[in-house]
């Protein structure tokens, strides 16, 4: 019965995330880095601010990043750049170049070329998907919850059957 119970909520929780808006891509995509580096169809730019929750909108740049990048797209070019920085020391780090040709590294890494230091990764990623993911720990929890329910209704009928069986007491 309890497998039977969590396979049923697996089963319910898989078609959220298979069944993917265009609008859910774009918010994934500013979600990313905080600027929308796709080009999407127009309709998709419209969905997002729809679906955009509410603290988001409220408190990020994510609808006027969002709109921005929708104007960009009806004029045919390249979604511009976020408005705000989400780097942590508000954009003081140096472009990337690492994709352009001309910049070359003329020192190699302090640990030797083949070493890529140490590892400052505390946990690994535990592989959401998007930001719309139904988080592990929540499913853990479920299934606790559905446990302990299928326990407590097995005691009970354990006792009531054992009560039918047994003889009244003789006076």
């Amino acid at each position: 019965m309890l497998v039977v119970a969590f396979v049923a909520l697996l089963v319910a929780a898989a078609p959220a995330g298979a069944a993917e808006s265009c609008g859910r891509k774009v918010i994934d995509d500013w979600y990313n880095d905080g600027r929308i580096d796709g080009t999407y169809a127009l309709r998709c730019y419209d969905d997002a601010i729809e679906i955009l929750p509410r603290d988001v909108r409220v408190y990020s740049s994510a609808e006027e990043d969002i709109r921005r990048a929708s104007q960009a797209a009806k004029r045919g070019e390249p979604a511009p750049p976020a408005r705000t920085d989400p780097s942590p020391d508000g954009g003081t780090n140096p472009p990337d170049d690492s994709d352009d040709p001309t910049t070359t590294t003329s020192t190699p890494p302090a640990n030797g070329p083949d070493d890529p230091g140490p590892d400052t990764e505390v946990a690994p990623p535990i592989g959401t998907e998007s930001a719309s993911s139904v988080p592990i720990p929540l499913l853990i929890l479920g299934g606790l919850a559905l446990l302990l329910v299928a326990a407590g209704s097995a005691g009970y009928v354990i006792r009531r059957v054992q009560a039918r069986r047994l003889p009244p007491p003789a006076a």
